[in-house]
């Protein structure tokens, strides 16, 4: 009896319109349905330089100019009446070769008499914090890890990710870094290849979209207590 019903097309519109009015120009991505859940994306090219204009500076700073000319502001939509049973709205940066889930997720469940006027007013939240998500991001930049690949294994179990695709990305890392000092943001990055590596295998859309969000957690912890000299079995 508590079950409300949020129709998909009415959560679609209600996205729209709201996209149409706080990012215009956004431009649909990708969509994905199935008889569990709905997912779409979009990107928002218009809102680059308001959104991203100091994260951006800093990235070319650090000579990481490609990556700061690709990386675009952008946002997932996915609501499913199993499970979970909610309506969300996250926050991405896409354009690279797979979309940064980067946090300040809205959701309205599907439950509590709420209506399709609810996950609209919920996502004035989202656009909102979305300057606070990419300056979480930033901040990892001035947290330096003595021992990156030790804390990127750490934080990897910590956040439940797939082992055969983090250990994977963790080696790639090591392989790249060469055992040098690197940033908390340089790890997120890197961890950034467990989905693309769960994408080539035909992973379930719902799992891809499950590791993501988790992934995401790590822009809020504290990496001091992952940065540890003693190694760690994943």
């Amino acid at each position: 009896m508590d079950y409300s019903v949020l129709p998909v097309d009415g959560l679609l519109e209600a996205l729209q319109k709201k996209l149409d009015e706080s990012f215009p120009g956004s431009v649909f991505g990708t969509g994905y349905c199935d008889h569990s859940l709905v997912s779409a994306s979009w990107s928002m090219p218009g809102q680059k330089e308001e959104l991203l204009e100091d994260y951006k500076k800093t990235l070319e700073e650090q000579g990481q100019k490609a990556m700061a000319a690709k990386l675009m502001p952008g946002i997932r939509f996915i609501t499913s009446d199993t499970g979970v049973a909610s309506a969300k709205v996250s926050a991405l940066l896409v354009g690279g070769q797979h979309p940064i889930h980067i946090g300040s997720c809205i959701s309205v469940d599907h439950r509590h008499k709420k209506e399709v006027a609810d996950f609209a007013d919920k996502l004035d939240q989202l656009f909102a914090q979305f300057g606070d998500s990419v300056a979480k991001l930033q901040k990892l930049m001035e947290i330096s890890l003595d021992y990156p690949v030790n804390a990127m294994t750490r934080v990897c179990k910590k956040l439940s990710m797939p082992k055969k695709a983090a250990v994977e990305a963790i080696s790639m890392f090591e392989m790249a870094n060469g055992g040098i000092a690197a940033t908390a943001h340089d790890v997120f990055m890197a961890m950034q290849e467990i989905p693309y590596i769960l994408k080539t295998q035909n992973t379930p859309q719902a799992k891809m979209l499950t590791v993501e969000e988790n992934m995401a957690r790590a822009l809020s912890l504290r990496w001091s207590e992952y940065d540890l000299a003693k190694g760690v079995d994943y």
